[in-house]
């Protein structure tokens, strides 16, 4: 059993969505690819783990143990950290250095452990120091509007802030989309067809190599 608690009541150009996850017994949990990046916080009774992630092409699976916590801050795929640029974060975890015990080191900068009631703070000093911007390129195709340049250079700015394609990113996205449908009971088919997928087969075959599950599963789910 665990608690998800999602942060509302904020939003931030930068931060796609903010959760604490707290386990009452131990197992093992799902990791799914969002199309964003993450600052992940470990908390059990023990230590304090902070993780940078990069953008995710294949779920991955986490073992917890009764106590544990997690803070995720996920941050939208227009976000961008120079010092750890999407395209050498793809599909990767670096554990960043702790200073003490609510402290930790990003590049040259000391940063308070965020908790779930000092996150904004926490991004808006990110902001401020430099340590994350904003790609308006990215964004623009992101929103289904890009910005008017040459396909290269727009796959180009695509790449280097999120690490995939813009391929690869509509498949995760339709990816997520079909793993909502299916677990909220839609027919494969139907849900196959609405997504415009070439056939059920191949939906079958893109859920389960990027969610980690088959149709059948989600809908159990």
């Amino acid at each position: 059993m665990h608690e998800v608690v999602t942060l509302e009541g904020w939003s931030s150009p930068h931060v796609e969505a903010v959760t604490r996850t707290r386990f009452a017994t131990g197992g093992s949990m799902r990791m799914q690819p969002d199309g964003c990046w993450d600052v992940v916080i470990f908390r059990n009774a023990d230590t304090t783990t902070v993780l940078r992630t990069g953008l995710t092409t294949a779920a991955v699976t986490h073992d917890y143990a009764a106590g544990d916590e997690i803070l995720a801050i996920a941050f939208k795929p227009s976000s961008f950290m120079p010092l750890m640029p999407g395209e050498l974060m793809r599909d990767q975890g670096v554990v960043l250095p702790l200073i003490g015990k609510d402290r930790f080191r990003l590049g040259a900068d000391v940063l308070e452990i965020p908790t779930f009631d000092t996150v904004d703070s926490f991004v808006r000093k990110l902001v401020r120091n430099c340590i994350i911007e904003d790609n308006r390129v990215v964004a623009s195709i992101v929103s289904g509007h890009p910005m008017a340049m040459s396909e290269r250079t727009l796959q180009r700015h695509f790449l280097k802030t999120t690490g995939v394609t813009y391929k690869t990113f509509t498949q995760i996205e339709r990816a997520q989309k079909a793993l909502a449908l299916l677990q909220q009971g839609r027919p494969a088919a139907d849900v196959a067809f609405a997504l415009g997928y070439a056939d059920q087969p191949h939906m079958i075959r893109s859920v389960k190599a990027i969610m980690g599950v088959t149709p059948g599963q989600a809908a159990r789910s």
